[in-house]
């Protein structure tokens, strides 16, 4: 309906304007009328540019604006402090990756440099020194060890012969004091034999004296114990019987006699026995010193004798063979320890050559004197990569948007200078809330550069998933496929839907006129113009698509049509045939008209239109001429020939936009 409305307010200027341009001519001096170009005299044409309708593409639709944006834009800073000597690119320059952009002043960089490689000399140096003194302490060490360690199995070998030696004489003075003991013992056990026989036969004389004695003892024994137990069984008897007169009152004086006769006949016989054995044990005694004296007989005594001798023998073989041993044994410990000695002494200084050994394989030092030289090399080589980084490289490939730190100036933490990423090179436009459904990742869009005059294929590259709060919309990045590099960041763009594959009539925007009877167009028919209604479909801000009304071959004006009417003659002018800029062209006198496209209008008090140059009516006069979309332009002046009708160039000729300056 916008559309429709500036349309409307461009059919009343187009005919404001013819009624000025009658009024002027009416005031204008007479003249005699040319003929025109079809040869009849006095029948004015219109001059207006043409095109053929033709079948296009239809987009989308809706078109949606937004501005060209680098992928993302990396900010440059230095990695070293110093005063920037250079810049070698300016802004708008296209630079690659790993391209110099900048050099820092290095000299104290430098400085340390050169004095971080005589360090590192000096180090190596020393490095090496202590290498080759380690390998010649080691060389010593192996030499000492290997010399100790055969002392030292020298060593052991002698006194494991020491001992095995005293070891032997042990053994040999163990076996000499065996044998001479068991000789003694042989002694003994032939002493001990006669000795016993002697013994045997005192004993056997003995034995039978006894035997006889102990015979005769036997029975008197018997005898009397036979006599006495009679005698007591007639003690009891009495008693008995004495006890029974006692209770019966009867011969209790026989009793009484009786038993005191049989208790004395006990009695004598019991004195009678005391004696006998008395007799007896007289008669042992004097058997028993008979055994004495038979034991202490001739042959008894030498053979105690010899057991003696033979006993008293053993004893001192046994003593001898005790020394002798404990002599061989003496020995053999003195060689035990000794050798303990020699051994302990011999692994003490096998010992030390092997901690002598150790300490000289010993990497400490190597190791202190190689983090010496590494700490050297590092700085070396940090201050290396300093140095380089005094030239500052572009880390990517794009375009210098902005330079920040200027020559001369140092270059701290803050970014240098600014390097705009244009592949992809992307459209980030605005899409409401109610079209974002229709957007898809990959969806082929059309995105047309207004300053360049170009429409440029893309497809979308990334939806951002928040919307605006304020706008109630989503940005939307479309990646174009520009290979001649012609778009620039922050170039406007427009944007809108690809067609998929439908084809219809679609005229330029302004090509289609609001009036009351409805949308019309102008064609050209037998070279006169002619008004056709049609009925509009898909608009765009630039074109529309024609759904009745129009049909492929027809010429239709683009041009010059605001002042046609039905059946005027028209004369066709090729596009860019006329073009000024900021120069009006028209009949002699003062007229006013209105410039459209990159023009304005010529003539006293014209009005400005959109872009550069004009055309209008009038003679000698002045016009404003507008640059861009909006606002004023700047004034022309330049002789305008006569018979020419208003007429512009550029992309957006005749549309009824706000901001025409005046």
């Amino acid at each position: 309906m916008r559309k429709f409305s500036s349309l409307k307010s461009t059919t009343i200027i187009a005919v404001v304007t013819a009624i000025t341009v009658t009024i002027a001519g009416c005031s204008a001096p007479a003249s005699t009328a040319k003929p025109g170009a079809n040869g009849r005299s006095g029948t004015r044409q219109m001059t207006v540019e043409t095109q053929i309708v033709k079948l296009s593409d239809i987009g989308g639709g809706q078109v949606f604006t937004g501005s060209i944006t680098p992928a993302f834009t990396t900010n440059l800073s230095s990695k070293v402090n110093g005063r920037i000597t250079s810049l070698d690119v300016n802004i708008g320059d296209t630079v690659k990756v790993g391209q110099a952009l900048a050099h820092i002043d290095t000299s104290t960089l430098q400085q340390s440099f050169e004095q971080t490689q005589s360090d590192f000399a000096l180090s190596q140096v020393q490095y090496n020194k202590v290498v080759n003194d380690q390998a010649n302490s080691l060389a010593s060490a192996q030499k000492s060890l290997a010399v100790q360690q055969a002392a030292y199995e020298k060593t052991m070998n002698d006194q494991k012969n020491a001992v095995a030696l005293a070891q032997i004489q042990l053994n040999n003075a163990m076996t000499t004091q065996q044998n001479a003991i068991e000789t003694a013992k042989q002694g003994v056990s032939t002493a001990q034999v006669g000795f016993s026989k002697a013994q045997s036969d005192a004993a056997t004389a003995v034995t039978v004296a006894q035997t006889n004695l102990n015979s005769q003892l036997d029975s008197l024994l018997t005898t009397q114990n036979n006599n006495i137990d009679t005698y007591q069984l007639n003690v009891q008897q009495a008693v008995a019987a004495y006890n029974t007169a006692v209770q019966t009152g009867k011969d209790i004086d026989n009793a009484f006699a009786k038993l005191q006769s049989t208790q004395l006949t006990l009695q004598q016989s019991q004195q009678a026995q005391y004696k006998d054995t008395q007799s007896a044990q007289q008669s042992l005694t004097t058997l028993q010193n008979a055994l004495l004296t038979a034991q202490s007989s001739q042959a008894v005594q030498v053979a105690q004798e010899s057991l003696n001798s033979a006993l008293l023998s053993l004893a001192n073989t046994q003593a001898s063979a005790a020394a002798q041993l404990e002599l061989s044994r003496t020995q053999l410990a003195q060689s035990q320890s000794t050798q303990d000695i020699s051994k302990n002494s011999a692994e003490a200084t096998l010992e030390q050559s092997k901690q002598a050994l150790k300490a000289a394989q010993s990497t400490d030092s190597l190791q202190v004197s190689a983090a010496q030289l590494q700490q050297t090399q590092t700085k070396l080589k940090i201050l290396s990569e300093q140095l380089q980084d005094g030239v500052l490289t572009s880390p990517v490939t794009g375009i210098v948007s902005a330079i920040l730190v200027p020559v001369g100036q140092n270059a701290g933490q803050s970014a240098v200078m600014s390097i705009a990423t244009v592949d992809p090179l992307l459209a980030t436009v605005n899409i409401s809330e109610a079209s974002i459904g229709k957007i898809k990742m990959g969806s082929s869009m059309s995105v047309k550069i207004p300053t360049l005059n170009k429409t440029f294929d893309g497809t979308v590259y990334a939806v951002h998933p928040t919307m605006d709060p304020t706008s109630k919309s989503f940005l939307v990045d479309i990646k174009i496929n520009d290979e001649k590099h012609e778009v620039l960041p922050g170039m406007f763009a427009e944007s809108s839907l690809k067609s998929e594959g439908k084809q219809s009539i679609v005229v330029p925007a302004d090509a289609v006129l609001s009036q009351p009877s409805g949308n019309a167009v102008y064609i050209v028919k037998d070279g006169k113009a002619s008004k056709v209604l049609v009925k509009v479909g898909v608009m765009t801000s630039a074109s529309f698509e024609i759904t009745s009304g129009l049909k492929v071959g027809d010429e239709l004006v683009v041009k010059g049509q605001e002042l046609l009417s039905d059946n005027v003659p028209v004369q066709i002018n090729q596009p860019g045939q006329e073009n000024g800029a900021g120069k009006g062209q028209g009949q002699a006198g003062q007229g006013q008209g209105q410039g459209r496209g990159q023009g304005g209008q010529g003539g006293q008090g014209g009005q400005g239109g959109q872009g550069q140059g004009g055309q209008g009516q009038g003679g000698q006069g002045q016009g404003q001429g507008g640059q861009g979309r909006n606002g004023q332009g700047t004034q022309g002046k330049g002789p305008a020939p006569s018979g020419t009708r208003p007429s512009g160039n550029g992309p957006d000729a005749a549309a009824p936009k706000a901001g025409a300056g005046q």
